[in-house]
């Protein structure tokens, strides 16, 4: 409940209560068609205060003041049994509004407290007063005592009102910031809904999760974009409490909590994104650890007869006149069995787990020995210039022999998509990160193909096993670094790797 509708409700009670009051009383009395009539004019004032204003203010405190003061007019003036109720508005005013607006309170009723017992003549407060009281009560010095009592009560009450309200609000911000702190540095949404789904409390990460700004009072089901609302709504119409769905390329998960007595409900949403990653890297790891075996366990078997064919191949025609066809048939033998065999060589070194010996390279001297690899490659010809343009000082930690069994990989992959002719650069530069680029001028990749690249058994050339890119970019990843393939067919193609 807002503090608007706290003080509708406490100034609804007090007056009606004090207008039942004195009504009962004065029941068989006179006076009570003015009183009813006064309770009319203060409940349509209650339905204007409630539809037109949404906060509270200081002249609705005043108003109040001056009802109370007609109020204490008819139930006896200075000496009403009701004057104490204007303490109320008073410590109403340091806790709604300010200590300023509290002292301008405690102002005003002493000003409209004395206008009833000193300013107002007497015989006139009696004709207003719907009871009989004594005449002694009326009498001078009691009633300038009890202004100056009620008067300087009410300057100490606001004083001391606003004194424990003030403590009261820093010692709730302070409790408020600490809570909300801790609430706000928690990397998952928290949100607060009541019995009718309306938030009544959020943090941060929560709109950084839907990429929109949500604010306390909104209805969950409309400020939440559909696709959004569609996965969570499950958690609302179902006994399940918790549940996984996918959001924008994120995975999340989100709890319920619901509060004692059905009084709402705690909401907490994580991005689970990277627990799935972890999770599917350890089974990829697992897998590849059973594939090693069976990689280990084939390789056995499989090289020893492909290295017997292969020797039995050569000594097929030895001493004896060898025809055409013959010839042919052993080259095509001997081809394939080393055909076999790199397809074996490739398939152990993607499944085996690399150690990793991190030490000072210097980028220049690692691409000359690539270059001067390249140079002797099958796949080179004389169309094929090959640039180093790398700065000499430039230098990375990094596992030498890994390095440049990458670079090897991506420059042979270079060399076979120029087998026409055409330009391979290395170059390196440093700034915030240090990026390594290999670029080719040769025939490029489809669109539709870059995204399988990096994948097993898959290769753009007919004479490729399909483990060189996948290898590459394990050693990367290994490293900690990212790589990057940016390609046009018929333009060439650009492999990155980010240190």
């Amino acid at each position: 409940m807002n503090l608007f509708r706290r003080y509708f409700l406490f100034r609804s009670i007090l007056f009606i209560s004090t207008f039942g009051i004195t009504i009962f009383f004065l029941r068989e009395g006179r006076g009570l068609l003015q009183l009813l009539i006064f309770l009319l004019i203060f409940i349509i004032d209650e339905i204007l205060v409630y539809t037109l204003q949404k906060e509270v203010k200081l002249f609705n405190i005043l108003i109040d003041s001056t009802y109370l003061s007609i109020f204490i007019i008819f139930t006896g003036g200075g000496i009403s049994p009701f004057v104490p109720f204007y303490f109320t508005l008073i410590v109403l005013a340091a806790y709604l509004l300010s200590p300023l607006d509290s002292f301008i309170i405690a102002g005003y009723v002493s000003l409209l407290y004395g206008l009833i017992g000193l300013v107002i003549p007497t015989y006139i407060i009696k004709r207003l007063i719907l009871f009989d009281i004594p005449e002694v009560l009326f009498s001078l010095p009691d009633v300038l005592l009890n202004y100056i009592i009620y008067s300087l009560s009410f300057i100490f009450t606001a004083a001391l009102s606003s004194f424990i309200v003030e403590r009261f609000r820093k010692e709730m911000v302070r409790l408020s910031v600490t809570t909300e702190d801790i609430l706000e540095a928690i990397d998952y949404g928290i949100i607060t809904l009541d019995d009718k789904k309306r938030i009544v409390w959020i943090n941060s990460i929560t709109s950084t999760i839907v990429n929109r700004e949500l604010r306390a009072g909104m209805y969950i089901e409309e400020i939440f974009p559909k696709s959004f609302y569609r996965s969570l709504k499950k958690i609302f119409s179902s006994e399940e409490k918790e549940i996984e769905f996918e959001y924008r390329g994120r995975i999340y998960r989100a709890r319920r909590n619901d509060l004692r007595q059905g009084e709402g409900i705690i909401l907490l949403i994580y991005d689970i994104t990277h627990e799935k990653e972890l999770e599917k890297e350890m089974q990829m790891r697992e897998k590849l650890v059973t594939l090693g075996q069976f990689a280990a366990n084939l390789a056995h078997g499989v090289r020893n007869p492909v290295s017997s064919i292969r020797a039995s191949a050569e000594l097929f025609d030895l001493g004896v006149k060898s025809s055409e066809k013959n010839r042919r048939l052993k080259k095509l033998i001997i081809e394939e069995s080393d055909h076999l065999d790199g397809l074996v060589t490739n398939f152990l070194d993607f499944t085996r787990n690399f150690g990793i010996n991190k030490v000072e390279v210097y980028l220049k001297e690692i691409f000359e020995d690539v270059k001067n690899l390249l140079l002797k490659s099958k796949y080179f010809n004389d169309k094929i210039i090959i640039e180093n343009r790398i700065n000499k000082s430039l230098k990375i930690k990094a596992d030498y022999a890994l390095l440049k069994s990458v670079l090897m990989n991506i420059g042979t992959n270079s060399l076979k998509a120029m087998l026409n002719g055409g330009s391979l650069i290395f170059d390196a530069e440093k700034n915030k990160k240090i990026v390594i680029d290999v670029i080719d001028t040769g025939c490029g990749i489809a669109l539709d193909n870059k995204d399988r690249i990096f994948s097993s058994f898959y290769s753009n050339f007919n004479d490729g096993f399909g483990f060189g890119l996948a290898i590459v970019k394990k050693i990367v990843e290994l490293h900690g670094w990212d790589i990057e393939v940016h390609s046009k067919v018929n333009k060439g193609t650009k492999v990155r790797i980010i240190i």
